[in-house]
């Protein structure tokens, strides 16, 4: 959405395309620019190793990529487009266009060594395909990817800054205790939810928890000091955020960005077998940033006792916005192509 945003700002014209829930969200927050359908990665999660999952399903993640690599091909074929930038997605590139990628990833991690030298290498070799490569995080320490995105293994590299859809606001009277924000593939964000539930049912601070469904709109209360909501717009999860005084979630990298840049303080609870996820939580939490907890052995009273020894994020860096030098290095180079 950064991004997006700062392409508008800067006078580019903007399509989306993506699938699934990405797509819908994207669309609810951008009406009015023209949006395609892209097919989906049909990816199981049959066991909780991240690494196995990916490694054993290999040749369908191959297939997932030249599908999407034909469906934008004939979106392209079809549209006057210049520049693709493509957040994560290997097959989102064309012969006649620019062609971005945009990751933190540079540096994959895995549970054994074999394996991260295998993803690694192929990593590379895909990211190579396209023209440039954007970094959504800071050159320079300190880093919010920790050794994820440096020392680069390639060389046609920009580093954006710190990307989030939110923006810091003033200090604002806190209205409950704990923000859950559900997230991520199943069937880790149910087992996360019935935990939760659970213990928040036992415990007399008052708790919002997000399921993170997007066609989910009900709302719905258990007791005085318990609300469950399926899904909020942007606006309305910034101002939750905001309204919250602890958040709980997963360690996603957007959801640390949205942290960073909020400057939240936080309890983490990396998705099981996520190995950027645990690698994330566990950086943060032995630096004194965030607290992080894991999924089997979530103990939300004691973390609600031990959060406020962990400062969050906290950053001079204020004034520097990279990416706004990046889009228009970006814009300048397409006038002259």
């Amino acid at each position: 959405m950064p991004v997006i945003d700062e392409l508008l700002v800067q006078g580019a014209e903007v399509s989306i395309a993506s699938d699934g829930g990405a797509l819908r969200l994207l669309q609810k927050e951008y009406p009015l620019l023209p949006s395609f359908e892209l097919p989906p990665f049909d990816i199981q999660y049959p066991t909780s190793s991240m690494s196995f999952n990916m490694l054993s399903q290999a040749n369908k993640i191959r297939r997932s990529i030249r599908a999407e690599h034909k469906a934008l091909e004939q979106i392209v074929s079809k549209q006057n487009f210049q520049a693709i930038i493509s957040d994560n997605r290997f097959g989102c590139y064309h012969s006649s266009t620019y062609n971005i990628f945009m990751t933190h990833q540079l540096n994959i991690k895995a549970p054994f060594r074999l394996a991260e030298k295998l993803m690694a290498r192929w990593n590379k070799k895909m990211i190579q395909l396209f023209d440039f490569c954007w970094v959504p995080d800071y050159k320079d320490a300190p880093r919010l990817s920790g050794d994820l995105s440096s020392p680069s293994p390639i060389s046609n590299v920009s580093y954006l800054g710190a990307l989030s859809r939110f923006t810091k606001k003033a200090p604002v009277t806190f209205t409950r205790d704990i923000l859950v924000i559900l997230s991520g593939p199943e069937p880790q964000r149910t087992y996360l939810e019935i935990a939760i539930l659970q213990q928040a049912k036992q415990l007399q601070h008052s708790f919002l928890i997000v399921r993170g469904k997007m066609d989910d709109n009900n709302r719905k209360r258990i007791g005085k000091h318990l609300e469950i909501i399926g899904h909020l717009t942007s606006e309305d999860l910034h101002a939750a955020i905001y309204e919250s005084k602890h958040i709980v979630s997963r360690s996603g990298y957007s959801t640390i960005m949205d942290l960073a840049a909020l400057e939240k303080s936080a309890i983490l609870i990396p998705t099981p077998g996520q190995t950027e996820q645990e690698y994330l939580a566990k950086y943060f939490h032995k630096n004194g940033t965030f607290l992080s907890q894991n999924q089997k052995d979530i103990d939300l009273e004691k973390a609600l006792k031990e959060v406020d020894r962990f400062s969050g994020f906290k950053s001079d860096r204020k004034n520097e916005y990279p990416l706004k030098s990046a889009v228009s290095d970006l814009l300048n180079k397409l006038r002259t192509r």
